[in-house]
């Protein structure tokens, strides 16, 4: 990593927080073990619980042809294949409001279930992001789930369009600043090198660049569960992954099987209110890590204040004076902010957190910049060979379709404003994240709305207490929009709780889905 570490940690500012509500971490899951109602086309009920209403019967009504996974399909994260493994390609149109025109395939991975003789069907997992390749982490052995879950199901795997393997998208990087636009003229600046890159990726990835939205996404999920041989599907979702679930319940509600929705997204907020939820999840963690970090003699302050407040002060002094780190890198203010982010994710990396804050308040950043980086170096692989396309800009063609928000530099300078004063420590560059969106070359077509799912089966939510993507909260309102669900809450801080440790969590989780038994309403499971 150290070859490109400047380039990479320069890429991590610029995009791997874009729309941080979605997934924030985009890994988040992939780290552990862890009466009809007709929808066709844009929104509507479904037509047929069998297949897509209005599509070729080529790509309807598919077969999967599994065959062994190839070293390509790990990725660059994993140096070896899983053995029991095996792969497919499922075709998908590009544009389903006009399906016979162009196609792309989705490539999928499987692991049997390892009790076929009791064997319940198919279960597809879907790892967050947006930019993370299921299909990848299961051929790599990166994701599985508990072993009860693994016994009785196929776990079934895929990279949604644009991702991994199927049909990725291949976007020239930006030439965007690493100090968070505070001025109108640094704004303006911004803006273009955003709009710059968002239109050479248009040139680079054609037609596809405008159907990454997550309703496309949910559409294939459908195609998927059709090839299996299910009439119903089975899910779990993971942060991004529950919005795509919840695009597919309130699109197809009637093939709703079991579905496990953990770390939840709130569809009903637009980038804006996203970015806010997003600066209170992340102080709120932050308060956890500090209170955590005074218990144990923390090196940056004997109470949870002094640590908050000497944070904040190194941290908002770094665009006025960047630390110089390794390869030509320096830490400024906003990848500072993104390498304290990444550990709050898993509580047994705060240790690493605290070192690395230490170092640089000392000036040595390298550790620092490393975290901050981690996003983009694994959407990139691994000690990967030169490259100059973006792996972060998958996720920015997510967003930047499914929400709107603010399209001038001038609005964002008013919520870069509001956003600090609510959090002087990560409001800023929560808030500058927004440039890559506002500035995209395609207008967003998603909306900011509850997703309902009338006549589905109820669901299960799972949520930590305190998650720094993903707030309780979310998945509450979720609840409400769904009508009917069970709500798993794991204490303590962290993001993506089954398969975790949490004994109480995975066995709620697992008794679902081997034997449909739903969790109490409210289930509070210890840390």
């Amino acid at each position: 990593m150290r070859a490109h570490l400047a380039r990479t940690a320069a890429a991590a500012l610029a995009a791997a927080l874009v729309a941080t509500g979605c997934s924030g971490n985009g890994d988040e899951g992939g780290r552990q073990r862890g009466a009809p109602r007709p929808p066709a086309a844009g929104g509507s009920p479904e037509a047929s619980p069998d297949t897509a209403s209005g599509l070729p019967a080529r790509i309807a009504r598919q077969h999967l042809t599994w065959e062994h996974c190839t070293p390509d399909d790990t990725g660059l994260r994993s140096p070896t294949l899983r053995p029991d493994a095996d792969c497919a390609w499922l075709t998908v149109p590009v544009d389903y409001a006009d399906p016979g025109k162009s196609t792309l395939k989705i490539r999928v991975a499987r692991v049997r279930a390892t009790t076929p003789d009791r064997r319940l069907g198919s279960l597809v997992f879907n790892p967050g992001g947006p930019g993370e390749a299921g299909a990848q982490m299961i051929a790599g052995g990166a994701f599985e789930a508990t072993g009860a879950v693994m016994g009785r199901y196929d776990l079934i795997g895929f990279d949604p369009r644009g991702i991994g393997r199927s049909a990725p998208l291949k976007c020239p990087e930006g030439a965007g600043g690493d100090l968070i636009p505070r001025t109108r003229e640094q704004a303006d600046a911004e803006f273009k090198a955003a709009a710059d890159q968002g239109e050479n990726c248009r040139k680079a990835a054609g037609a596809l660049l405008a159907h990454m939205d997550t309703v496309s996404v949910a559409r294939d999920l459908d195609l998927l569960r059709a090839a299996l041989g299910e009439r119903t599907l089975n899910y779990l979702g993971y942060s991004y992954g529950t919005y795509i679930g919840q695009h597919y319940a309130h699109l197809f509600p009637s093939r709703v099987g079991r579905f496990v929705l953990d770390s939840v997204v709130d569809p009903g907020t637009d980038q804006v209110q996203t970015a806010r939820d997003d600066v209170r999840a992340l102080g709120d963690s932050f308060a956890s890590y500090a209170r955590n970090c005074a218990q144990n003699q923390c090196p940056l302050g004997g109470t949870p204040e002094e640590v908050v407040a000497k944070t904040t002060d190194f941290v908002r002094g770094l665009d006025a004076h960047p630390v110089p780190g390794p390869a030509g890198s320096r830490l400024t203010t906003g990848l500072a902010a993104q390498g304290i982010r990444e550990p709050l994710y898993q509580a047994d990396r705060w240790p690493d957190l605290t070192a690395a804050l230490t170092q640089a308040m000392a000036g040595s950043p390298g550790a620092l910049i490393a975290l901050a980086a981690e996003q983009v170096q694994s959407a990139r692989g691994e000690e990967t060979e030169e490259t100059d396309a973006d792996p972060t800009m998958a996720r920015n063609a997510v967003d930047c379709l499914d929400k709107p928000g603010p399209r001038t530099a001038a609005e964002l300078l008013v919520h870069l404003a509001e956003f600090e004063k609510s959090s002087p420590l990560f409001g800023a560059s929560v808030a500058a994240t927004m440039f890559h969106c506002a500035a995209w070359p395609i207008a967003p077509t998603g909306k900011a709305e509850p997703l309902t799912a009338p006549g589905a089966p109820p669901v299960v939510l799972v949520s930590y207490a305190v998650d720094p993507a993903t707030p309780l909260a979310n998945a509450q309102t979720v609840r409400k929009n769904l009508g009917s669900a069970s709500l798993i809450v794991r204490e303590g801080t962290g993001h993506a709780a089954y398969g975790s440790g949490s004994e109480c969590t995975d066995q709620a989780v697992e008794t679902f889905l081997t034997d449909g038994t739903l969790p109490p309403t409210d289930l509070r499971c210890p840390a």
